[in-house]
């Protein structure tokens, strides 16, 4: 799936969405061609899901009384063979350990996006993190193999190294932008972009190529704005511009297969 595919078809991504970034999130997924649906309605979930071509879970501001809501929409897309993609927002959290457990139980979830700590959780490795940002140090490479191992999901690991998992096959990205974790919603933004890309075909290739993109946009939005205000700006328009044979060229130039 290119982002010339994206932008033909315009795929629906449904996310259920945290109450802190869904603005940012929809804009990501609509300027690199996507169209964005948000809801938290239990209600419409089948609905929706007819007509989504992926849905994202992000459990950021998820509630004790919304669980049964977000296993429910796994299953229901699951059901309507819709890629699942989870975004397990400060999983190491007591609350939303549990949480996650009983959706990885009683739901399906296809990729799980998330940043070094959030990923090592799942590999029931220890790796420091502070809320919604990852402190600690690891081989990253071996987390997202064995997080990919132990749940079956593709495992998008995003940081100043990003690692991809079918627990197969590995991809790494050795670019390092770190104005992307200076913007609150960036991570949010890229497991939607995710759903867009995986909507045609549910692969890791589609996967690595949604990270290879998002992370080649804010390389090039760092070499125009250093300042975090105006570098979220820079991001969007960026996706927007980016064509599909720059992001082949910086696949070949930057992407490892191990």
């Amino acid at each position: 799936m290119t982002i010339k595919n994206v932008r033909t078809q315009s795929p629906l991504v449904l996310t259920y969405a945290n109450f802190v970034t869904p603005q940012f999130v929809a804009n990501v997924v609509n300027v690199i061609g996507g169209s964005p649906l948000m809801s938290r309605e239990v209600s419409e979930f089948n609905d929706l899901c007819q007509i989504a071509h992926a849905v994202v879970i992000n459990i950021g501001t998820l509630k004790a009384n919304e669980l049964s809501d977000i296993v429910t929409l796994s299953k229901v897309a699951t059901n309507l063979d819709k890629p699942v993609i989870l975004d397990p927002v400060a999983v190491a959290v007591p609350f939303r350990s549990k949480a996650v457990q009983t959706l990885m139980r009683e739901g399906h979830v296809d990729i799980i996006r998330g940043n070094a700590a959030e990923i090592a959780w799942f590999a029931d490795i220890d790796f420091d993190s502070q809320g919604i940002d990852a402190t600690g140090s690891g081989d990253v490479i071996a987390i997202a193999q064995l997080a990919a191992e132990k749940t079956g999901a593709i495992i998008a690991l995003s940081g100043a190294k990003d690692v991809i998992s079918d627990g197969h096959q590995t991809a790494v990205i050795e670019t390092d932008v770190p104005l992307l974790s200076t913007n609150v919603g960036t991570g949010d933004a890229l497991s939607s972009m995710i759903g867009a890309f995986v909507a045609e075909s549910l692969t890791m290739e589609n996967v690595t190529y949604t990270m290879a993109t998002f992370k080649l946009a804010g390389l090039k939005a760092s070499h125009q704005i250093t300042t975090p205000g105006f570098y979220s700006m820079q991001l969007l328009d960026e996706l927007a511009a980016i064509t599909s044979e720059e992001v082949a060229t910086f696949m070949t130039e930057s992407v490892q297969y191990l």
